[in-house]
């Protein structure tokens, strides 16, 4: 199997789908959408992967080390870019 991130269309629609997700809960106030790293809030506003306080899909689990969790919802975490 193979230890590179894959971009497919399945991917792109998790991705997708993951950052509505965050906006929702911005938009509610809650702290899961916030960084899971540094706690600090996401910029929702902004296009995804677009600025340093941008969303950026990020995994608990690296595709590295489990590639087989790089399409895993439960794997995902909201981050900054």
């Amino acid at each position: 199997m193979s230890t590179t991130r894959q971009e497919t269309r399945r991917m792109r629609r998790l991705r997708a789908d993951f950052y509505q997700e965050g906006r929702t809960l911005d938009a509610q106030g809650s702290p899961d959408a916030r960084c899971w790293i540094c706690g600090q809030r996401i910029d929702y506003d902004a296009r995804p992967s677009s600025t340093d306080q941008s969303h950026e899909l990020d995994h608990f689990h690296t595709v590295a080390d489990r590639p087989d969790l790089q399409e895993d919802p439960t794997n995902f975490r909201h981050a900054h870019r």
